[in-house]
């Protein structure tokens, strides 16, 4: 009797479904798809990437016969940049493959189910860490219970905690960054049983001890580091440690920040304020909290800011609450239209100001908008997507289980050539309040 083997499973994954994963998980997540053309070759653990920290001194303007200035050279540092390991895993059992095993179209139907799950979780989840600030937190506790924590509804309405999800529950007190020894959550593999989006309530099954204001929940099992990695090196030039505060991607919050660690760098450090990156805030009619509505006046200060400090930016990325906000500004001023050559995505067109694109995308961050310089945003990475099969089998038994996984893997980072060209326009009101995102 024909049956269905490990190595017929394998091809069928193989066959069927492993380009589609990459090609559409690379295309869902908009900013990434756009940085991915710029992507860079990572080989090994880390990335080193040189820097100019300062000019020469070597130049002045003299008198005939006078004395050359004396020479003088650039200053150089180096930004470090580790790999970040993400992994999607997804099962069938054996007695689901037996009862389909007859019938190949009913069988696909299975494993295109699973994945196809497996791929919409992994673009979510992997576009929250690229405009994410790196520290693995997904969201911070205004209030908590034995059974209970609030959040903030922006988490909720990207839905980046979900019912079923297993979650890791830190208290702020054992988190401290900078101690001899990485911080652990306090709770762990706790699962999420509802959600609020309204009020900003999770909730899950009860704890010894209520949560309390800036607790914070991570996914189940990525862990927290310290501030700063031991060096490596035993003697100097002793590796400085690439500031990784957790499992997750360093992005976009972490890129394009005046006071984050990046790459190893401090720009906060004397002598490294050439390593921060640029902020404006919203200057218009004062809104909920300390919002405040956006101006093009605001805009183009930041643009300014990129092109005083030598960038050339690429694109405006923002949120779809702050896109209306662009949109009302130009409704009584100025005449647009939507050309086809800005179309940055199957599907989707936008508008331009100063000739730069303005990306309005679902994941990226309340209540901000960033004009970036995107060629000087990298993504380091291996190779693409793919599934966990060096052993050859795409498909493995679960251990002593009656049922078998695949699993796949991207090893990646994010990380910047350059920051004080990148520009972020912080606390902007949508409809005069938070950001509704939508």
């Amino acid at each position: 009797m024909a049956i269905a083997s490990l190595n017929t499973l394998s091809n069928i994954l193989k066959e069927y479904y492993q380009g589609p994963v990459v090609e559409q998980l690379n295309k869902e997540v908009l900013l990434l798809n756009r940085l991915e053309s710029k992507s860079e070759d990572l080989v090994g653990k880390r990335a080193y990437v040189p820097l100019v920290a300062a000019r020469t001194t070597g130049i002045g303007a003299r008198a005939e016969n006078a004395t050359l200035p004396a020479a003088g050279a650039y200053t150089y540092e180096r930004a470090i940049y580790d790999l970040k390991y993400l992994y999607g895993k997804t099962a069938v059992t054996g007695p689901s493959m037996a009862k389909s095993k007859s019938e190949v179209g009913s069988f696909l139907e299975i494993l295109r189910s699973e994945l196809d799950g497996l791929r919409t979780d992994l673009q979510k989840d992997l576009a929250r860490q690229i405009y994410g600030n790196g520290s693995g937190k997904i969201a911070t506790a205004t209030a908590g219970s034995t059974t209970t924590m609030t959040v903030g509804v922006e988490v909720l309405n990207k839905g980046q905690l979900y019912v079923g999800m297993l979650i890791d529950l830190y208290d702020v007190s054992d988190a401290a960054t900078g101690g001899a020894t990485p911080p652990a959550p306090t709770y762990t593999n706790v699962t999420i049983t509802a959600v609020n989006a309204s009020t900003g309530v999770i909730t899950f099954a009860t704890q010894a001890a209520a949560l309390a204001v800036n607790d914070f929940v991570t996914r189940a099992g990525v862990k927290i580091y310290t501030a700063q990695e031991a060096p490596v090196d035993a003697a100097p030039p002793a590796n400085p440690g690439t500031w990784a505060e957790s499992d997750e991607v360093d992005g976009i919050q972490k890129i394009v920040s005046a006071t984050a660690r990046l790459g190893g760098i401090d720009p906060t450090a004397a002598g490294k304020e050439w390593w921060k990156a640029q902020a404006v805030s919203a200057s218009g009619t004062a809104g909920t909290g300390s919002t405040f509505d956006l101006t093009l006046n605001d805009i183009q200060i930041a643009l300014n800011k990129a092109r005083t400090a030598g960038g050339y930016p690429t694109a405006v990325v923002t949120t779809l609450g702050v896109q209306r906000e662009f949109y009302n500004l130009l409704e009584d001023q100025v005449r647009y239209v939507e050309p086809e050559s800005l179309n940055y995505a199957a599907g989707f067109r936008t508008l331009s100001y100063n000739g730069l694109p303005l990306i309005s995308d679902i994941e990226a961050p309340y209540g901000k908008m960033y004009i970036l310089d995107e060629s000087t945003i990298k993504v380091y990475s291996d190779q693409d997507w793919h599934f966990l099969d060096n052993d050859g089998q795409t498909m493995r038994q679960s251990g002593d289980k009656d049922a078998f996984e695949a699993v796949m893997v991207r090893y990646m980072n994010m990380g910047a050539t350059r920051r004080n060209n990148q520009i972020v326009i912080n606390n902007i009101a949508v409809d005069g309040g938070p950001d509704a995102g939508f």
